[in-house]
Formats: structure tokens, sequence, C-alpha cells
């Protein structure tokens, strides 16, 4: 059995604000070491439970935040983004993704750092409903064949991920500051938390038989509503139908569909062509620098890491 284990990083134990989740910044170097912890609790969880093998898709912005040196070193790692086989890369000989530290759908209210795919919308919705990254992501990757076992993050996100994924198991993550930085208690927090990833993952994979790829039956009509006129003018290159700051396309399936959401948040008509050869670059980039090159990492007072073993 081949597992992947799915990273971002909003939804991470130890992080309570957005700069946290910023790269560049020492408080991302922080949310880096958040964001490795609980993906090698999950990692564990999955060998633990009987997986084969087990590679880590790191997903965030960049898609280089797992600081890779303190991964696990069973696991395989994938970072950045790709054009083929699948915008995740070559994830097809995958049995289940494990699918750590989501976050809350575009425009829900009070929670942390909600968005869709990109921070420029609103609210997006597939065929009236509106969606999470969840449905998005699980939807292409259950086309492939791909369901998804396993989410941790937010209260609310893992509720809307259960919406559609109500066979996964999932881990409930504190966002509030108080939660890591009231040193004993924190620490058994976190202990206990990092504990659950481990269990919850091996239940995933134990349980893999009555694990479903996540499919939106086509037609399906994408709504995505952009914050602003501004955002609007400089993102929809492609010229989709609009009504007012509502883009709107039809696709036969949601890879197709996911394609089309690509072209207008990562590639503009003039760069589509050479997008191959754009992600190389950003992928080489990113390998490096945020390999080699980052700052001191500020844990704004939070317990350290070490103390939560």
């Amino acid at each position: 059995m081949r597992v992947a284990v799915f990273a971002d990083i909003e939804g991470s134990f130890g992080i309570w604000r957005m700069r946290q989740c910023k790269t560049g910044t020492g408080e991302w170097q922080y949310g880096r070491e958040c964001l490795t912890e609980d993906v090698n609790r999950v990692i564990k969880g999955a060998f633990d439970a009987g997986a084969k093998s087990v590679f880590v898709k790191d997903t965030h912005d960049t898609g280089f935040n797992c600081i890779r040196k303190s991964l696990d070193p069973r696991a395989e790692y994938i970072g950045g983004h790709y054009i083929k086989p699948t915008f995740f890369g070559d994830v097809l000989d995958c049995d289940l993704a494990l699918y750590v530290g989501i976050h809350a759908a575009s425009g829900t209210e009070g929670a942390f750092f909600p968005h869709t795919h990109f921070g420029i919308f609103s609210d997006v919705r597939i065929n009236g409903r509106v969606v999470s990254e969840m449905d998005v992501y699980g939807g292409y990757l259950g086309e492939f064949g791909i369901p998804v076992g396993f989410v941790s993050g937010e209260d609310i996100a893992v509720k809307q991920a259960a919406e559609s994924l109500p066979w996964a198991e999932s881990v409930v993550v504190d966002k509030k500051k108080g939660a890591y930085t009231s040193g004993e208690k924190s620490v058994e927090y976190l202990r206990k938390g990092r504990r659950q990833l481990e269990e919850k993952a091996a239940v995933a994979v134990e349980n893999i038989s009555r694990m479903k790829p996540l499919i939106l039956e086509g037609p399906l009509h994408f709504e995505v509503t952009l914050r602003s006129e501004k955002l609007l003018g400089k993102y929809n290159s492609w010229d989709f139908p609009r009504k007012d700051l509502t883009v709107e396309w039809e696709s036969k399936n949601m890879i197709e569909g996911f394609d089309n959401f690509n072209k207008l948040t990562f590639f503009p008509k003039k760069v589509y062509p050479f997008r191959r050869q754009l992600l190389f670059f950003m992928r080489s980039y990113y390998r490096i620098k945020n390999g080699y090159f980052y700052p001191k990492p500020n844990d704004e007072g939070a317990v350290r890491l070490s103390d939560a073993k």
C-alpha cells in the first residue's frame, strides 16, 4: 500500500496567526517546524498501520514548506507544483491520501485564514454549492481513483470536509494563541494532539477499504467571486464569462474544471504556453531557497516542539 501525506500549513498544531504561514518570515520558519512535526506523526501512523511506502506532497504556497532534513527519512518528498501527470506531480500510484493542516473555505466567517485554492476569492461554488479545498482537491484526486481518508485542521474546516468526505478520519486543531503559549498546559495539548494525528492516520490506513474516491458528477458549473474589480482585471486574462465580480465556466469533470481554475489563478494567457518551464524554474528556485536560505525561527513565545515530544 502506497500512502500520500498531503501537507498544507494553516491547520497545523502550533500555528495561530497568518504570518506563521507567510513564506520567508521568521514566524513561517517556526510554522514550518510545526507542520513538519505534524507530518512526521502522520507518516509514523501510516507506517505503523501497514503502509509499504509513504510520500509527502507539500501543497502550501510554493510547495516547499516542510523541513526536509527533519522529515521522517522513510518518506519521499514531492515539493512544488506540476502540470503532468497531475498538478500535484506523479501521485497516480498512490492508494490513499491523508491531508494534514487544512483550512476553511473562502468566505467562512470567523475561520482562520479561510480561502479556497488561492486567497483572491471571497466565494467559490460548484453547481451552486460553496466548496472548500477538500471538495476541489478531493474531487480532483478522486477522478484519478485516489480517496482522501484523513484530515486535520480547524474545527470548521474539518466540518466542511466531512460534508463531502464523511468516511474520513479527522483531528481538530485549536487556532487560539493561548493553546500554544501557556507553558505546561500547551505542552500537554500538543502531546495529545499529535498523538491523535498518529492514531487517526493509522485508523485511516487500516480501514482503507471503506475510503472512497470523491467524484463530483459532471457537468460542473464553477462560480468564483473575486474580492475586487482590480483583482478581477488582473486574473481573468482568459476572459471567462463574468457577472459583476463573479467568473464562471463549465467543465465536463473535475480534472478539466481544475485546469481552468489554475488558468485563472496561476497561468495567465500569455504565460500558459511556458507553464512547464515556469514551474520547473520555481521548483528549482524554492527547493534551494527554502532548503538552504531561510530565517531564524521566531516562535513568539510558543512552547518549543522539543518540549512536547
